[in-house]
């Protein structure tokens, strides 16, 4: 069922067809997309507010993009529905939140994926999103992938006697969920699906051991590390899949000229998006030592154990469920695994 704020996007797209707004443009004639996003301005939605304001100064103002923060459009749930039904131009999608509308996009947020840099995850989520499988699944809902979106992965950060081997997740109380937490339940801990706010209550009253966060603004944000003892460096849980989408039509109605521009401006816009990643670990990790939070690096020989046990039996029987349903979930998992590597 359509909330209310879809209805309300909805109503004024409709008047803006009425208009003529969504006839083709040509150079020089004026544009607006309306963007659904959630949420304040943050690093996450970096790439957003930096292509909109290249758009305005390349155009020279002919091209705005106007963002709508908070759910002012649409809950983040819904805004693959409202891409659908023309209610905005475009917004970030998230395909965890509703796993079911983009199932083969799902194969990004499996745990342990080998995208080791802010860079590699770049390339692998641009080459994911162009394979057919995922440009038409994405054209279902009368959407297209504009841009990945670039942001940390997860990793772990908690209080107590760090996790040097496999058996010492045996019983860990880790904040995860879905991919992540399944993988953390084969290696024996005791995954806990919890909201971002109730966090640093759960470690101050002893009901997490430790917290799967992006690293590394997501353990500040959150004040994790005022509770914390170690993180662990080198195993990276995994990621998440928020590309920027555009509804079909709003695409095909930019002139050629427009089109060029977001290609030649998307990686510009991205690099500004990882750019404020990178501040933030120039300044958040200096912080974690300086509070006697611990960097472990585990042994090669424990992470390939990890992932053995942890990752592999999460990434067959996902490529399995998916090819149930029709979607070549190996192939897209190689796919993955091939750019990963060349991109490293």
């Amino acid at each position: 069922m359509w909330t209310r704020k879809l209805l309300v996007a909805l109503t004024a797209a409709c008047v803006g067809w009425a208009l003529g707004s969504a006839a083709p443009a040509t150079a020089g004639e004026k544009v607006t997309w309306n963007v659904s996003l959630w949420g304040k301005k943050r690093a996450a939605t970096a790439h957003v507010e930096s292509l909109g304001a290249m758009l305005a100064e390349r155009t020279g103002g002919d091209f705005t993009v106007k963002v709508h923060y908070g759910g002012a459009l649409s809950a983040p749930k819904e805004n693959i529905d409202g891409i659908k039904i023309g209610a905005f131009e475009a917004a970030l999608v998230c395909g965890f939140y509703s796993p079911g509308k983009l199932p083969a996009s799902m194969a990004l947020v499996l745990p342990f994926l080998p995208i080791n840099s802010l860079d590699a995850q770049e390339k692998v989520h641009e080459t994911f999103f162009a394979h057919p499988v995922l440009v038409e699944e994405f054209g279902a809902w009368n959407a297209r992938v504009v841009s990945p979106t670039v942001l940390p992965d997860y990793k772990v950060m908690g209080k107590g006697d760090a996790p040097l081997t496999l058996a010492d997740w045996k019983g860990m109380r880790v904040r995860a969920g879905g991919g992540q937490g399944q993988a953390m339940a084969k290696l024996g801990a005791i995954p806990t699906s919890m909201p971002s706010s109730e966090i640093f209550t759960g470690m101050e009253r002893g009901m997490l051991d430790s917290v799967a966060l992006p690293f590394s603004y997501g353990f500040a944000a959150f004040k994790v590390d005022e509770l914390s003892d170690w993180y662990i460096d080198n195993l990276s849980l995994g990621g998440v899949n928020c590309p920027l989408v555009s509804g079909s039509e709003a695409w095909n109605a930019l002139p050629a000229d427009y089109q060029k521009l977001v290609e030649e401006l998307r990686p510009k816009a991205l690099e500004a998006q990882k750019a404020s990643h990178r501040a933030a670990d120039e300044k958040n990790v200096p912080l974690f030592a300086k509070k006697g939070i611990k960097a472990i690096k585990l042994p090669n020989d424990v992470v390939e154990e990890i992932l053995r046990v942890g990752g592999q039996p999460v990434w067959d029987a996902w490529v399995a469920d998916a090819e149930e349903k029709g979607i070549p979930g190996r192939d897209l998992l190689d796919l993955i695994f091939a750019t990963a590597k060349t991109a490293s």
